[in-house]
């Protein structure tokens, strides 16, 4: 990867956004702290002058001028830092004591603080800023006070260089942090690209890497893979849909074809004829019901009919059901019964649902020997707010190991391969079933099977329930 490359990444001027921030957010706090620091430092200057100067006023008050010359005198000569700055003028502007040359030009605020530039004898001369405090005194003397503010300028300055080296060491790790947190989320993101152009590439196989961390990168990857999962599942079912297709179809169009040419080849009779298109007929009708199926399921999967759900008695649609297939069932010498719960609702499409629920019975029906009983019943679901419907017969039922596979289209277990059908009943099932989000269960009826699709109850009904 190119660092030319990486500079153009999201992340990476993500990184550099909130780094910017930040950082305004940074100099902001230390303006405020290094400010705070010089008014401290000026504060604690004013009470070193104020308390100096409280000496000096005891010590004029008890000897006068002259007095307070002599402690200034010795104030100035024991000095040992020389950073103490001390005048006294007389009213006609001559130096009594002190170390400091001049009155400074600078007119004091309403306290007698004055901050100005001098050059004052400290046994060395010394040019420098110092804080002062001016007092007047009997007979127009004048006594000044002051610190000087080198000391304060070097906390001062040593406080700001570490202010600016801190800041500056913040942002050089800031683009240093912002640049391999980039980096390993660019890599991240192409290797998801290159399990993309895998997969485009016709690998369907490829599925994006976990890192097991919990991201949203492994949640984006999940689910992609999910999805992945999903397309193979559809991708594979439609090459078996499309190989069964044609293996199943060849017979019936072979069959069509032979019935042709032997009436072609035969005598040309009327009654032959008739017989011929009868049979063409019959397998023309089964072609269509085989590609009606075909077309039902689809629709059903591509979620196409969703605007025609409506508020459904489940209870009225089994009975519905049951009333069709009530005189096949008393031809086969089979009892066919249908009870259900009344007050129950579903939300659904009632041609699909109708179509489904048929495809139920009929298969229980069709499997189900003479004197063997099939029951129709619509309950709610004991453990959860849905509504259940179940078909159970007492025929020949499905193994376990093989309740999975009937589920897929054109599938046809052996011991039902002498009976009418094409295998896409259980398929619509499931293909009606998943539109309706309910769940589709296939149980041991002991003996038979008992089919169960568990619908999920309007809101307004389960609320009412609970």
């Amino acid at each position: 990867m190119r660092p030319a490359d990486l500079f153009h990444a999201t992340t990476f001027r993500l990184a550099l956004s909130y780094l910017g921030i930040f950082t305004i957010s940074a100099i902001a706090l230390l303006g405020l702290v290094s400010w705070s620091t010089s008014m401290f430092i000026e504060w604690q200057v004013q009470e070193t002058v104020e308390a100096d100067a409280s000496g000096l006023s005891e010590k004029y008050r008890e000897r006068g001028v002259d007095g307070l010359a002599e402690l200034v005198t010795d104030r100035t000569r024991e000095d040992a830092d020389r950073r103490s700055v001390y005048l006294l003028i007389a009213p006609d502007g001559h130096r009594l004591a002190g170390n400091l040359y001049n009155w400074p030009a600078q007119t004091p605020d309403a306290d007698g603080w004055l901050i100005f530039r001098a050059e004052y004898n400290g046994g060395a001369t010394f040019n420098t800023d110092v804080m002062a405090r001016t007092y007047s005194l009997a007979d127009n003397y004048h006594l000044l006070v002051g610190r000087s503010l080198y000391d304060a300028h070097r906390i001062k300055s040593a406080i700001n260089r570490a202010l600016g080296w801190g800041l500056a060491l913040t942002v050089l790790l800031g683009i240093v942090g912002g640049y391999f947190t980039s980096r390993q989320m660019v890599q991240r993101v192409e290797a998801m690209s290159r399990t993309a152009r895998r997969i485009i590439d016709g690998d369907m196989k490829s599925r994006m890497v976990l890192s097991h961390g919990h991201d949203e990168f492994d949640q984006l990857a999940q689910a992609f893979n999910e999805m992945m999962d999903e397309i193979e599942g559809l991708v594979d079912n439609v090459r078996t849909v499309t190989d069964n297709v044609a293996h199943d179809l060849r017979t019936p169009l072979n069959r069509l074809r032979g019935r042709i040419d032997l009436a072609l080849m035969g005598k040309a009779d009327i009654d032959t004829f008739r017989r011929v298109l009868e049979a063409t007929l019959a397998e023309a009708d089964n072609l269509l019901a085989t590609f009606n199926a075909l077309l039902t399921i689809s629709h059903a999967e591509s979620g196409a009919r969703l605007h025609q759900f409506e508020a459904l008695d489940p209870a009225r649609l089994a009975a519905d059901v049951a009333e069709l297939y009530e005189p096949l069932a008393e031809e086969k010498g089979i009892v066919l019964a249908a009870s259900a719960d009344p007050g129950l609702a579903i939300q659904g499409d009632r041609h699909l649902l109708f179509q489904a629920l048929a495809n139920l019975v009929d298969n229980a029906v069709k499997y189900t020997p003479a004197g063997g009983t099939v029951t129709v019943t619509v309950a709610p679901h004991p453990s959860e707010p849905a509504v259940e419907i179940a078909v159970a017969d007492s025929g020949v039922g499905i193994p376990a190991e093989a309740r999975g596979r009937v589920l897929d289209r054109f599938v046809r277990l052996d011991a039902t391969r002498s009976t009418p059908g094409n295998g896409l009943g259980l398929s619509l099932v499931q293909a009606v079933a998943r539109l309706h989000q309910a769940g589709l269960f296939l149980d041991d009826n002991h003996p038979g099977l008992r089919v169960r699709m568990v619908f999920p109850r309007p809101p307004a009904e389960a609320a009412a329930a609970a």
